[in-house]
């Protein structure tokens, strides 16, 4: 069995670390050291496949660890783990380290480090034949530290031998640290140059091994840049023939990505520009169609791409679209199947998705109604342009086609990412009040796992009652830890609290919670009952137990109503108990009430003489 080393001089961490990691003690085994000459005399034994180790400790630094194993010990991949966050310490630590975590611990991000550790461990990896940019962009994605060959040949066993034989078939040599590519080998060719070429290669062999000793950085831009670059290049060496047609095809795809970011005014001189030379070309008249606002127009270009495809499903579900559609000659197209839509209209009535343009329809969304396929198929087109720009647009969209699938976890992931923008700018002013809105009706409506309990009230009627001025915390920068396992209901406080401008920290169990107690001190906890590895109640009694936690106020929160669970959290030492699903200002107040009285009883106390 793999065993993994833990360095740290602080031995709650180890207590943590072994709770946390437990379910894997069939995959590796934790050992531990509590200072340098310890665990460099463990890692002397030989059987370490694996270090983490915090940075200030007795004895010597992390660094000095670091540099040790990676001298000697160059195949034992490292984790670091540190409270401190300095600008500096990811250049100090590249390529000593392949990731970095900075302390309290999450411990599937923990666990899912290890285990791309161990799986790397090996001094040498075949990756067998794929494509250069393939492999890279996996090695980037898990920000592996390794050397990649190149070769032709998958004969040669021994890489390093062929390398030093100058073997025709090997073709150099990428350096990677943490999935960036520092630098390269080709021929005659180093840095940019070789890079370049090697990622140009197809259908080669590729191999990884561990990266020893510091790497020269002769390659400054960014792996996407390269990646472009090389495919350029390589289009480049194409023949005449093809060098005639690229540009063509680069419009109709260029007005495609267009279509699908929603920016149709864009999209349509593209796609304009393509079919005045292309006119036989089915798919260029089909998001031409899509991209115009026209209905005598939209029908056209439809018409063309009929002729040129009678059978294509695409071009007969577009027509359909436009059959089915009632409306005048000036539309907007659905954002998630691009049918054309009256320009005020909520639900298209094609996919009969909400477009969530009025906030207030939300409860007239119907999941069983939705065509979920099509639905689905574009939140997957928002997540994949996400995935290379910030779009508030498509954080919105994105957010709103899962509120349309009735998953609200999703919806709650794009909404919060797209929060902080919309607030900050002026010009998103409308759109963060429909993402209040969006976050309360979720908050008022969603049934929760541990009780399938539904709000009583519609939220029709809990908006009326709510106060018209944004709440504010009166007690401003204040931190609330929120203890809750289920990632929607810890989404939808967290938004809440954020909205009241608190400071929030997040721990999805009892184990996490007493973990990021020890790393910080919060205003105020809000806690869960039903906890995995320690329940509520077991968390506040260590909380009240513990003279620097025994003064923060708990608000116990739960989906149980019972009179006894209530008599318990009292009885427990919380502060107050607030019962889910709860009423975003509801939950606002009670959180501003009691930090306001904790904050006047602290400065009586400190007013108060001694006697």
């Amino acid at each position: 069995m793999k065993k993994v080393l833990l360095v740290d001089d602080d031995e709650m961490i180890h207590e943590i670390v072994d709770s946390t990691l437990g379910d894997y003690r069939k995959i590796f085994q934790v050992s531990h050291a509590y200072d340098i000459k310890e665990a460099v005399r463990q890692v002397e034994r030989g059987d370490i496949s694996l270090v983490i180790t915090d940075l200030v400790m007795p004895g010597g630094d992390g660094f000095q660890l670091l540099s040790y194993i990676q001298k000697k010990h160059p195949d034992i991949p490292r984790i670091v783990i540190t409270s401190y966050d300095l600008p500096e310490l990811k250049t100090r630590l590249m390529g000593k380290a392949f990731q970095v975590f900075k302390k309290p611990l999450a411990s599937e991000e923990l666990a899912d480090a290890i285990i791309r550790g161990l799986k790397t461990q090996q001094k040498k990896g075949d990756l067998g034949k794929f494509s250069v940019v393939g492999i890279v962009q996996l090695m980037e994605t898990e920000e592996t530290t390794c050397r990649l060959d190149v070769h032709n040949c998958g004969e040669h066993q021994d890489i390093d031998h062929c390398i030093e034989n100058k073997c025709p078939e090997y073709k150099g040599s990428l350096f990677l640290v943490q999935g960036k590519i520092y630098d390269a080998i080709c021929g005659k060719l180093i840095g940019e140059e070789a890079v370049l070429k090697l990622l140009s290669m197809e259908g080669v062999q590729v191999s990884s091994c561990t990266l020893k000793g510091d790497v020269v950085r002769r390659v400054h831009k960014s792996n996407q840049n390269l990646l472009i670059n090389a495919m350029i290049q390589k289009d480049n060496q194409c023949e005449d023939v093809e060098e005639d047609t690229a540009p063509r095809q680069v419009l109709l795809d260029e007005g495609i990505q267009l279509c699908e970011r929603l920016e149709l005014k864009k999209a349509q001189k593209k796609l304009m520009d393509f079919v005045r030379d292309n006119r036989q070309s089915a798919q260029g008249w089909l998001w031409l169609s899509r991209s115009l606002t026209e209905l005598p127009k939209i029908k056209k270009a439809l018409g063309e791409a009929y002729k040129c495809s009678p059978k294509e499903p695409s071009i007969l579900e577009d027509v359909e679209k436009t059959r089915i559609f009632k409306g005048g000659e000036k539309v907007v197209r659905c954002p998630f199947c691009y049918a054309p839509m009256e320009q005020h209209a909520v639900f298209c009535s094609y996919c009969r998705a909400n477009a969530l343009s009025d906030s207030s329809t939300l409860s007239q969304i119907d999941p069983y109604k939705v065509e979920r396929k099509m639905v689905q198929q574009a939140a997957k087109r928002f997540e994949r342009v996400l995935t290379d720009e910030v779009n508030p647009r498509l954080l919105y969209y994105a957010g709103a086609a899962y509120l349309n699938l009735n998953d609200f976890e999703k919806a709650l992931n794009y909404f919060d990412l797209l929060m902080p923008i919309v607030q900050v700018e002026s010009k998103y002013q409308k759109v963060s009040v429909q993402v209040r809105e969006i976050v309360d009706y979720i908050a008022s409506n969603q049934k929760l796992e541990s009780g399938g309990t539904e709000a009583k009230n519609s939220w029709h009627e809990q908006k009326e009652k709510k106060e018209k001025r944004l709440i504010t915390n009166r007690s401003s920068s204040k931190t609330v830890l929120v203890v809750e396992d289920s990632p929607t209901t810890r989404k939808v406080i967290k938004m809440t609290l954020t909205s009241g401008d608190f400071r929030v920290v997040e721990a999805a169990d009892g184990v996490e919670a007493l973990s990021r107690l020890n790393e910080e001190r919060p205003d105020l906890v809000l806690l869960d009952i039903m906890l995995p590895k320690i329940d509520g109640y077991r968390v506040l009694s260590i909380l009240k137990k513990n003279s620097d936690t025994k003064d923060i106020p708990v608000v116990m929160l739960t989906s149980k109503n019972r009179i006894i669970d209530k008599v318990k959290g009292r009885l427990s030492a919380a502060s107050a108990y607030l019962t889910k699903p709860f009423k975003p200002a509801e939950l606002i107040d009670m959180v501003n009430s009691i930090i306001v009285k904790d904050g006047t009883n602290a400065e009586h106390s400190t007013d108060t003489p001694a006697e």
